[in-house]
């Protein structure tokens, strides 16, 4: 009896240990994520972000896995994000035209609208105490992850808590965002679309594209100058406040 234990417990490891584990179970969770999403009727509580997250948790815990353990084995993920992100410039090519004749007024909307999102967070979590590590990754929240992490790297913050912060703010933007801007009538796509991309990153962009794709381009736009321009400024501003 103890050798079969024995025996499984060495297989489960050998298992656990595989160069392609963290990328099999990842992607597993985000397919039953995505059936969820379609069963449910769409429904902004079942996203596949949310369902896959919850279920890949489930995986990590009942397997008493660490998180090192975890990342370790899905790095061909984590390396993707990058050209994956690079990759939501094909909308952005098929509106370039519009986005031109619009640029100003986007760049405004952006440079407020990000400083917004970040400072009311910020402001809110110093009023509770949060510590300053907490303090200085959450200042990357509305970026998508890979500039998150390195920025929040950069300035002194912790990245895993910062990829918390982002992934949060992805999903509360994911589901609300949405269904706010359908309350309030907003229906032009340009709106739409770069109000995502600033309180939702990546996972907005991702439910803009589903929805339409000049919805998407404006999103991902919107994304990608929210993380250049903090990029550049943000380690600039911390530098400043705490010099």
């Amino acid at each position: 009896m103890m050798s079969d234990l024995t025996s499984t417990g060495s297989s489960l490891d050998v298992i656990t240990n595989s160069p392609i584990f963290g990328v099999f179970i990842t992607l597993a969770a985000f397919k039953i994520g995505q059936q969820c999403y379609r069963v449910s009727g769409n429904n902004p509580l079942f996203q596949p972000m949310i369902v896959g997250l919850l279920c890949l948790v489930g995986v990590v815990i009942t397997l008493d896995l660490s998180f090192e353990q975890y990342f370790s084995t899905a790095q061909p993920l984590h390396l993707m994000l990058g050209p994956v992100t690079v990759a939501l410039a094909i909308p952005l090519y098929e509106n370039f035209k519009r986005i031109r004749a619009m640029l100003l007024p986007i760049l405004m909307t952006i440079v407020f609208g990000s400083l917004c999102t970040v400072s009311i967070a910020v402001v809110i979590a110093w009023g509770l105490g949060v510590s300053e590590t907490t303090l200085l990754s959450l200042t990357t929240k509305s970026i998508t992850t890979p500039i998150a992490m390195a920025v929040t790297s950069q300035i002194g913050g912790a990245p895993a808590l910062a990829a918390m912060f982002v992934i949060f703010t992805g999903i509360i933007g994911v589901i609300l965002g949405p269904y706010i801007l359908d309350k309030t009538k907003v229906t032009n796509k340009e709106i739409r679309g770069i109000t995502i991309g600033i309180c939702a990153h990546a996972i907005g962009t991702a439910r803009a594209l589903e929805d339409d794709r000049e919805t998407g381009a404006f999103s991902a736009l919107a994304m990608g100058l929210t993380g250049l321009i903090t990029a550049f400024t943000l380690p600039l501003l911390v530098l400043f406040v705490y010099s």
